[in-house]
């Protein structure tokens, strides 16, 4: 088990992942403080976990990026586009993304162009015989329905975080209709044109049946997963 406060971004494509409690367990508050627009942001979600997870996710991504570029934590803002998606002002050079649920936290960053990060939890119960319907593909609607029932919800977890982390990839986000993104299975990879990037995606499954996934640009390296 990796002791977050050790780990460190060296360049290349990282992606973390860990349960929120173990962020901030890890972490020194000094490691993942946040600049006050941000404290101010979460403060507004409603929800205490949905708070709890935002401010790991944030602090284990200034946490990273803090310790590459040399800063305090606390310095590195958090700009977001048209569309939200979030970007290091002044370093075109080092792409981020983030994403929390089901009590875990994801983080990707790459020097090597776009990426996308999605985990899903899978405590929650999902009625994925209806909800497939609104994020398949036709095609991949056909195929799903074709699984013995006991498959179904690895499979459309698997596909629902993977389409996430390609639309974070392209900066589209919830925007897109899912229903319109097919990746291409690849070995255990998924490989994606869309919005003039040539995307591959690639998803683990958890130790308590999350699903966390990571897109990158075609011709990044291999990405380093580090599952806290």
């Amino acid at each position: 088990m990796t002791d977050l406060s050790t780990l460190a971004y060296a360049g290349g494509t990282l992606v973390v992942a860990a349960p929120a409690g173990r962020v901030t367990a890890d972490l020194p508050a000094s490691r993942r403080a946040l600049p006050p627009d941000e404290v101010a942001r979460i403060a507004r979600f409603l929800q205490p976990r949905d708070r709890h997870e935002r401010e790991a996710a944030h602090g284990l991504l200034r946490h990273l990026v803090g310790g590459h570029l040399g800063r305090d934590p606390a310095e590195i803002v958090l700009a977001r586009d048209g569309d939200g998606r979030p970007f290091l002002p002044g370093r075109s050079d080092l792409d981020v993304n983030l994403s929390h649920g089901g009590g875990w936290v994801a983080v990707g960053l790459s020097a090597e162009g776009r990426i996308g990060v999605d985990v899903e939890g899978a405590a929650r119960p999902v009625d994925w015989d209806g909800v497939a319907p609104v994020f398949l593909h036709p095609a991949e609607l056909d195929a799903y329905r074709g699984l013995p029932a006991g498959a179904r919800p690895r499979q459309a977890l698997e596909l629902w975080s993977v389409k996430e982390a390609f639309l974070k990839a392209t900066g589209e986000g919830l925007i897109a209709e899912p229903r319109s993104v097919r990746p291409i299975a690849d070995g255990t990879a998924w490989r994606l044109a869309r919005a003039g990037l040539s995307l591959r995606a690639e998803s683990r499954l958890l130790s308590d049946g999350a699903r966390l996934a990571w897109a990158v640009e075609e011709g990044a390296h291999d990405a380093r997963v580090v599952v806290g």
